[in-house]
């Protein structure tokens, strides 16, 4: 019996809907676009099959829209965890699609050391596995955070490729994690 009594039988991670990029304001503070709000709500009518117990999301507005929308549809009130935020990169300029998923590509092979933003992948997986951690007595909690740290914790754990998931994981689409064995299922809007 013992550690798996506690653990979640499936866990639900949703990458937040799509931003309205304001290159001259930090990522951290971007909010949903209308796209993201339209994706955010056909994701949550697809996740409520799932019969999620608990909600929590990242404090940041873009995932906290996300999980809001989630939320009114699957009658869970969205609870902030901060270590569920992204891997910190604020302080990162604005940079063509090519060039960041450049820096991500670096920052997956080399999560060790400084090499996107303000944290390593390191210090972020491990912040977002201690968020985790506090959700064991949860069944299916939905879980609203960032692809980069979703990636680095998910490919920690189960030994997946980080890059190819991270691509596959789009905005306002989820991961749906069954436990144990960790098989995923993609839910996209």
């Amino acid at each position: 019996m013992g550690d798996q009594a506690h653990r979640p039988s499936r866990l639900i991670l949703v990458k937040h809907g799509s931003p309205r990029i304001e290159p001259d304001r930090p990522r951290s503070q971007w909010s949903l676009s209308d796209q993201g709000r339209a994706d955010a709500a056909s994701l949550a009518h697809k996740l409520a099959s799932f019969a999620p117990d608990r909600l929590v999301c990242s404090p940041e507005p873009k995932a906290l829209e996300t999980a809001r929308t989630i939320g009114g549809v699957v009658a869970l009130e969205p609870q902030l965890d901060i270590d569920l935020r992204e891997q910190e990169a604020d302080l990162n300029p604005f940079v063509s699609q090519a060039e960041f998923e450049r820096q991500v590509a670096g920052m997956f092979a080399r999560p060790d050391e400084l090499m996107l933003g303000e944290e390593t992948g390191l210090a972020a997986r491990l912040r977002f596995g201690r968020a985790l951690e506090r959700l064991r007595e949860a069944r299916a909690p939905v879980v609203v955070g960032h692809g980069r740290v979703i990636t680095l914790w998910l490919s920690d754990q189960l030994g997946i490729e980080p890059m190819a998931f991270w691509k596959r994981l789009g905005l306002g689409s989820a991961a749906i994690v069954s436990m144990p064995g960790g098989s995923i299922e993609f839910v996209d809007p």
